[in-house]
């Protein structure tokens, strides 16, 4: 056997093996059924907490669709009621003249049911983060 069939073998185990560990990642089912109960529900909260010490902008699809970007002040958060042309929205959390290691912590809630874990962001070795929080979409 040469070296050229060895490494064909080799490569289609791997390959084989690829394909079976994405079919099985890709086929688990994740229990949503106590994290987003209200799937029809246009209004979402956003609760930004956390102890960074440095200026903070939120970054945010306004209930219109635009995008809105405010300065905050920490705890801060916002309710917004989409319009029914308004098929997603996301935050975005930019942070910057804080500490390395401070964090941000986004909670994101539909209908009064929170969406998901919070989404925790940590200032780099600079200060300064920029981070979006996951997509909701309705």
């Amino acid at each position: 056997m040469n070296i050229n069939s060895r490494k064909n073998k080799t490569m289609k185990k791997l390959t084989i093996a690829l394909l079976t560990m994405l079919t099985i990642l890709v086929s688990c089912k994740k229990d949503n059924s106590n994290k987003n109960p209200d799937n029809s529900s246009r209004t979402l909260r956003y609760e930004v907490t956390g102890n960074f010490t440095g200026a903070v902008i939120a970054s945010y699809t306004t209930a219109a669709g635009s995008t809105a970007n405010d300065p905050i002040t920490l705890p801060w958060n916002r309710e917004i009621n989409y319009a029914a042309n308004v098929t997603a929205a996301i935050i975005l959390i930019t942070g910057n003249g804080g500490i390395a290691g401070q964090k941000v912590t986004v909670v994101i809630k539909r209908g009064g049911n929170q969406v998901g874990a919070p989404f925790e962001i940590v200032a780099e070795a600079s200060g300064s983060f920029s981070k979006p929080a996951p997509i909701v979409v309705f």
